[in-house]
């Protein structure tokens, strides 16, 4: 079965505080590890959405097949220097299954 995740974020005052290339720095150190570790079992798609969000700076659109390696992702991002640190806010988290429109639902 295929699921989606929406994962909805917002970055902090703290992480704009900082320089760009310190952030730079830090996402190469303490963020891409992180996806390159799921990118075999997960679809990530990163979206910008400050300009048309108050709640979400940023989201994602995460494909998968199994709920457990999405769940491992997230676990993974929040016990990471990026949320301990505060610099980001996990503001929404929502799981769906890919249904046409028009497909029968009853099953």
């Amino acid at each position: 079965m295929k699921y989606t995740a929406f994962l909805g974020v917002r970055f902090e005052p703290e992480w704009f505080l900082l320089e760009p290339a310190e952030r730079d720095r830090f996402e190469a150190e303490n963020v891409f590890p992180i996806l390159g570790k799921h990118a075999a079992t997960l679809d990530i798609r990163p979206f910008r959405a400050s300009g048309f969000s108050t709640r979400h700076t940023d989201f994602f659109l995460v494909g998968f097949d199994d709920v457990a390696q999405y769940h491992a992702f997230v676990e993974d991002l929040r016990e990471s220097p990026l949320a301990a640190r505060r610099y980001v806010t996990v503001t929404d988290n929502a799981i769906g299954i890919e249904q046409p429109f028009g497909a029968d639902d009853s099953a």
